[in-house]
């Protein structure tokens, strides 16, 4: 008799594992699915932040050359 109730016991807590499973699966598909878009948003970020990184050093190169032809001029006025 006891080995009945255990028998439906483990049995019983068998099937509420298998019915879990499948809420655990779709929880596990939808944050797969947010980790993918996060994954995309970074890869985004990273793209804009080396765009601005250049452009930056665009405008220091452009900065450099200005105050070398500024400086250029200055020299001539002392000359």
């Amino acid at each position: 008799m006891k080995h009945v109730a255990i028998i439906a016991a483990i049995t019983g807590l068998a099937l509420t594992g298998c019915a879990n499973n499948n809420g655990v699966e779709q929880q596990v598909s939808s944050l797969s699915n947010k980790v993918d878009k996060l994954t995309m948003e970074v890869s985004k970020l990273k793209a804009e932040q080396e765009k601005q990184k250049n452009a930056l050093n665009a405008l220091k190169q452009a900065q450099k050359e200005t105050n070398q032809k500024l400086d250029n001029i200055s020299s001539s006025f002392k000359k």
